[in-house]
């Protein structure tokens, strides 16, 4: 009875929202197609997501191809609203907290508030036109240990169901093992579509999981290059990152290779980052640099959604070197020595390219999941002779581990970037 009358009240509080808020609500369902496979439906018309996790830049995003945004949580309206302006639709995340932030699955109290918090966001934001999927919680099944998480991604997505018959429900994994299909399978029947956060994983993702009995349909809700997690590391702990050229390369195959050819299964993708944070390092994961502009990885996915190549188009570094290192290896040198950095690039239909070189302290840092890391602070070094190929300079004279960029970008600001770190001992 309890339950009866509190679900009366959330229709009552919806239907309120509904009227006052937004009048064209798309309905957006998962079916099966003539051929069997699954597709995604919005207003009756085959919607494959052509997707980036973002909150700016929207206007590059439409121009490049793209048509939805994911957000991780319903703490701006304006992304939705933003999204809507530019013609995007958005899988709008409830921010399920991981038990790696301190939530206590076995503590009733915490359990029962963040969930009604949850509901009443999903209230809140049922109608907007631009929702086109609901996130349930991101990766909280990383370093977890306690199965109840399940429960609360179960209730928000029954809930969903009771109260949003437009929108379809997701939750949100990091990689794919087995444990995970089954718990998702057995404990949240109301999960409509699995989120599948997959970065190495990427290259078996679909095949494992049709292997671990996954029979409904996923996106992959985030991909991109190899994470700083799967990184290879120097000898002193820093993480080896390949210059923009290799990366772009890997976005280009992961996204026609693997994401768009499983048409039975797969309903669209978000590439990460459409935008720029600091993991590792500022360059990972970020298509964008902390000043705002373009970098290649931009053009790639501009290729991907479009079939052709943008216009104007950012230069590419294929290869830097120290010392006549490679990338790949490691880099110990004497302080206050001198030394010289190579690089490899192609310029395109550039008719100029501007080449800028930037040193920081490393980066060291042990969180994981996107959780919020810290830009260092360049510091000032010599330089005895400069190129745009070339790089001579001299090594600081302070112990310790360092990292040194290369920026290559045209007159449009759009860029490359490649890095090596290195060790002064």
């Amino acid at each position: 009875m309890e339950r009866n009358i509190n679900l009366f009240v959330c229709l009552v509080v919806a239907m309120a929202y509904s009227l006052t808020s937004y009048s064209q609500v798309s309905k957006v369902e998962v079916t099966t197609n003539a051929t069997g496979n699954f597709e995604l439906q919005r207003n009756g018309v085959p919607y494959y997501i052509k997707g980036a996790g973002a909150k700016d830049h929207f206007d590059l995003l439409v121009k490049s191809g793209a048509n939805s945004i994911r957000v991780w949580s319903t703490n701006n309206k304006a992304f939705l609203d933003s999204a809507h302006h530019y013609g995007l639709t958005v899988t709008l995340g409830l921010h399920v907290r991981p038990e790696r932030s301190g939530m206590d699955y076995n503590d009733e109290y915490a359990v029962k508030g963040q969930i009604e918090y949850l509901k009443n966001e999903v209230l809140k934001y049922k109608d907007h036109p631009a929702l086109l999927v609901w996130g349930i919680g991101n990766e909280v099944d990383l370093k977890y240990s306690n199965f109840k998480v399940w429960e609360t991604i179960e209730i928000l997505a029954k809930f969903i169901k009771e109260v949003d018959p437009n929108h379809p429900t997701m939750t949100v994994i990091a990689g794919v093992d087995p444990s995970k299909a089954f718990h998702i399978k057995k404990y949240c029947p109301s999960v409509d579509i699995l989120g599948l956060n997959v970065y190495g994983s990427i290259e078996n993702a679909g095949a494992n999981l049709r292997k671990f009995n996954w029979d409904k349909p996923y996106i992959v809700s985030e991909w991109g290059v190899n994470g700083p997690f799967e990184a290879k590391k120097t000898s002193w702990k820093a993480k080896i990152e390949p210059p923009n050229g290799v990366k772009a390369d890997q976005r280009k195959r992961r996204y026609l290779e693997l994401i768009e050819k499983d048409k039975e299964r797969c309903l669209g993708s978000y590439c990460f980052l459409w935008g720029q944070k600091q993991e590792s390092t500022a360059t990972w994961h970020g298509m964008f640099l902390s000043n705002g502009k373009p970098t290649e990885a931009v053009d790639v996915m501009h290729y991907c959604w479009t079939g052709e190549w943008p216009q104007s188009r950012a230069p590419s570094i294929r290869n830097i070197s120290l010392k006549n290192i490679g990338w790949r290896k490691d880099h110990i040198l004497a302080p206050s020595t001198q030394a010289t950095l190579s690089i490899e690039y192609n310029k395109y239909n550039n008719k100029k390219v501007i080449v800028e070189y930037v040193l920081f302290p490393e980066a060291f840092s042990d969180k994981i999941g996107g959780d919020i890391q810290i830009s260092p602070d360049p510091i000032e070094f010599d330089i005895v002779k400069k190129s745009d190929t070339e790089l001579t300079f001299i090594i600081p004279k302070k112990k310790g581990a360092y990292r040194i960029f290369a920026y290559v970008k045209n007159e449009k600001g759009q860029s490359s970037v490649a890095n090596i770190p290195f060790l002064v001992e």
